[in-house]
Order: C-alpha cells, then sequence, then structure tokens
C-alpha cells in the first residue's frame, strides 16, 4: 500500500506565548536568550534581540490573530494589478493504449475533485483564510480531465515504478496543447487497475515528487469503486479484495475509499510541495493531520468511524500562498534570496525557543519549524522517514524577526528545519540539529549549524 501519520486558537499549538503570562514569560526568555548555549563570548546583542520590544508579541498570541497579522502582510505586498492571475491544478487521466478510461470515470472524479476541493476550503475558513481554496481547471462547470493515451499496451509496460515514463508521455501530450508541463502543478490519475467483481488489482505509482510552488507532479490510481458515495456508510456491507504491492487484502467498501481518496488527497499535498508532518498533542484533538497518516482517516467522521482528517496550521499557511491557492502568481519566478541575520536557540519551561532576524527579497510571513525525532533504525532524515515531524509556526514582525516555541520535545536525536514561507509561495529551507537527553537538550551541535547559516 502507499506510504502511511487543539483548536485553531490553542497558544500551545502556534508556538506563541498565553496573553495572561506574556509580559513576564518575555522578560524571562530574553534574559535566557542573553546566556542562551547559542550564544559565544564577545557577542553583542543583534538587532532582534535589542528592537524585540518594538513588536508586542502578545497581539499574535491566538492563532486567528497570526492568520489577521498575516492576510494585513499580503495585502501590503500584493499589487492591484487586474492582469495578475494564479494557476490551476491541471488533473490528467493516464490509460494504457488498448484499454479505454475506467467506467464512469469523468463524473466520479468530478465529484472526488470537488470534494477535495471542499476540504481545503472549509479548513482554510478555520483559520480564518475565507474562501481560499484549491483551484480547479473547468469546461462548462465541470472538471477538466485531460486523457492521455499512453504508447504502450496494458502487458506490464506500465507498473507502480512507471512514474518517469508515464509523465514523459504527459508531457508530450499536454504540449500539443499548448501546457508545459514542467510549469504546472499534475495529478495524473492512472486507469491502471484491473476489477473483477469485488477482486480489485492496483498497479499504478502512487506517489508526489518534483514539487515547489510553480510546478509539482502527484500519481494516484483509479478503480471501478472509487466514488465519493463509497465514502458513507455502507449499508450493504460490501467488501472488497484488493491487492496493490502485497497479496489480496480485505477493504470494506468505505476503508477503500476513504485509502485512495484519502491517498489523492495526501499524495496532491506532496504535489504542492507539502512535506509530511503531524499533528502536536493538542492539534491530535481534531483528529489526523492530513500530511500524516490522513490518508487513512479522510472522512471517517461521515461514517461516525473517527475524527477523520484535518490540515495543520503550519500547512495552511504554505497553501495560502501557493499560486494554485492564492489567486496570483506575482513574482512567482522571482528567488526570495532570503538570509539568516540572526538565530539563537534557547530551552525554557520544556520548550525550545528560536528567534531570529531575516532578511530576504520577498518578503516572508512566517517561519515554521519541523521538529522532526530520529526513530531507531532510521538513516537520515524526511522522505519517508518525516511522518512524526511537528510543526511549530511564528509571524514575522515588521522589524523581519520571528520567534517560535517547540513543545512535545522528546530524547533522541532530531532534526528541527526552519521553513521560511514566502508572499510569492516559494519556501526556503534551512536545518538545525540537536539530541535530547532526560527532558533537557543540547545544543552543541545546533550552535555549529547556527554559524553555517547565519549571515552576520
Amino acid at each position: 500500500m502507499h506510504p502511511t501519520p487543539a483548536t485553531c486558537s490553542s497558544r500551545m499549538s502556534s508556538g506563541f506565548l498565553r496573553r495572561a503570562s506574556s509580559a513576564a514569560t518575555l522578560g524571562v526568555l530574553l534574559v535566557s536568550l542573553t546566556i542562551s548555549p547559542c550564544a559565544r563570548a564577545g557577542d553583542q546583542p543583534s538587532a532582534a534581540a535589542t528592537e524585540s520590544s518594538a513588536f508586542d508579541w502578545s497581539t499574535v498570541d491566538s492563532q486567528p490573530e497570526q492568520a489577521a497579522h498575516i492576510l494585513r502582510q499580503l495585502r501590503a505586498w500584493r499589487k492591484p494589478d487586474r492582469k495578475r492571475h494564479g494557476k490551476t491544478l491541471r488533473v490528467v487521466y493516464f490509460h494504457p493504449q488498448d484499454r479505454q478510461p475506467l467506467k464512469n470515470h469523468g463524473e466520479r472524479w468530478d465529484r472526488i475533485m470537488a470534494d477535495v476541493q471542499k476540504f481545503h476550503r472549509d479548513e482554510m475558513n478555520r483559520f480564518g483564510y475565507q474562501d481560499v481554496t484549491l483551484s480547479l481547471e473547468q469546461t462548462n462547470g465541470r472538471l477538466k480531465l485531460h486523457e492521455v493515451q499512453g504508447a504502450a499496451n496494458d502487458d506490464g509496460s506500465y507498473s507502480y515504478r512507471s512514474g518517469s515514463r508515464i509523465y514523459g508521455e504527459v508531457v508530450k501530450a499536454l504540449a500539443k496543447s499548448g501546457i508545459d508541463a514542467n510549469t504546472e502543478t499534475l495529478l495524473i490519475v492512472c486507469g491502471l487497475s484491473r476489477t473483477e467483481d469485488k477482486q480489485v488489482t492496483i498497479y499504478s505509482p502512487y506517489y508526489g515528487m518534483g514539487a515547489d510552488h510553480n510546478k509539482g507532479i502527484c500519481f494516484v490510481a483509479d478503480s471501478d469503486w472509487l466514488t465519493i458515495d463509497g465514502l458513507k456508510p455502507d449499508r450493504k456491507g460490501i467488501t472488497l479484495q484488493v491487492k496493490e504491492h502485497r497479496g489480496y487484502e480485505p477493504f470494506t467498501l468505505a476503508r477503500f475509499n476513504t485509502t485512495y481518496i484519502g491517498g489523492t488527497i495526501h499524495e496532491l499535498g506532496h504535489g504542492l510541495s507539502l512535506p509530511h508532518n503531524h499533528a502536536t498533542k493538542l492539534e491530535a484533538k481534531r483528529g489526523t493531520a492530513l500530511m500524516g497518516a490522513g490518508n487513512y482517516t479522510y472522512r471517517q467522521e461521515w461514517r461516525q468511524e473517527g475524527k477523520g482528517s484535518f490540515l495543520t496550521q503550519a500547512h495552511a499557511i504554505r497553501l495560502l500562498v501557493h499560486p494554485v491557492f492564492s489567486g496570483t502568481s506575482q513574482q512567482c519566478n522571482q528567488p526570495p534570496n532570503l538570509q539568516l541575520r540572526a538565530l539563537r536557540v534557547s530551552f525554557h519551561e520544556d520548550q525550545i525557543h528560536i528567534r531570529g532576524e531575516l532578511q530576504a527579497d520577498i518578503p516572508s510571513i512566517a517561519m515554521i519549524a519541523y521538529n522532526d525525532r530520529e526513530n531507531p533504525g532510521q538513516q537520515g532524515y524526511q522522505v519517508n522517514n518525516d511522518y512524526d515531524a511537528t510543526t511549530w509556526p511564528s509571524v514575522i514582525s515588521p522589524q523581519h524577526e520571528f520567534w517560535i516555541r517547540v513543545g512535545d520535545l522528546q530524547d533522541g536525536k532530531h532534526q528541527l528545519r526552519l521553513v521560511s514561507v514566502h508572499a510569492n509561495g516559494a519556501v526556503t529551507t534551512h536545518r538545525l540539529h540537536y539530541t535530547s537527553k532526560d527532558g533537557v537538550p543540547d545544543f552543541d551541535h545546533t550552535n555549529k549549524d547556527i554559524a553555517k547559516i547565519t549571515t552576520p
């Protein structure tokens, strides 16, 4: 099978101080930053430290306040140009040369993508980003499917490992319609499954790859049994036998649709440049993070089988400025040229505090810390080793500062990925490393990382 991961106003989950104690904590923390393990003998206070009083962090204490702050930044940056436009997701339906698309594919995928769009709209609205959602290409009010017939037959020429081959054939087909696939976000639905009554065999690529804010690719599978109605309670009690990477396994109709429609929206997240992440302890009260194991819980709430999947605050911020969501591609090809002018890390009240000052050609609207623990037997971070990475965002002050508080700490080796989210949808990533034992982090490695990535 393809890979398997609070309320929005929560202070802890958003990484900021509670209003009631912000003033007192600010004073204590400024002292802790001065004696932070990252500070070196002879260091002078940075501009970020000396000017910290210029911004009252208690005004962005809650998630709604943070959202309002970010939206003000975006309104100030975006130009009132009527000609500017965003991008739309291109949905491609691929099928082998000797096979037709699966039955009712157009109607089924029109409804599937309408639900995917609604999920994103509801989640973005929950965070205060009203009417922001995935932009779909449509014709006569229905999803436009770019149908691509493969060059080979369905004789084993296409399989899970055929992503590059299929992509190459899709690129050629789209070029004939004047579409440069290298500048688009593509969802490629592959009609690479066979159904015999209730037995389903799937041999489609199923992953996202090569994505940034300007382009992205994700592959998902189609099946005759895949439908939005299949996510709802099944009064007939249908059980399918499904084979993908292993032998046949029993799936209820609902579990099948949750897994493969949930898989579609999860892999689409990768196509939109979202990495894996895990819900924080407070976020987990809402359900399962979409980019964690949310592909296995999608729409479970419709059947009262669980809380379902949700979008984390960090990933809502990233989608807010993605051209497929934002409605603008303003300066989308311009690199942000981010520089970290100052960066300090300290430990206080069971949290890691990360404070810094940045400079960029494209404004940064948020800095997100992905706190990724190295698991036993793991080699390196990211890719399929990052499902447990919790996310902790900070807004950017008018003085170009950020202040992140990382909670839910665990012992072991960790990588902290600092991801700056820019107004044009681009992101810039820097990596820090630390170890923690008996609940106390050691920043020796962190200090060395900071020396390498900061620009005086």
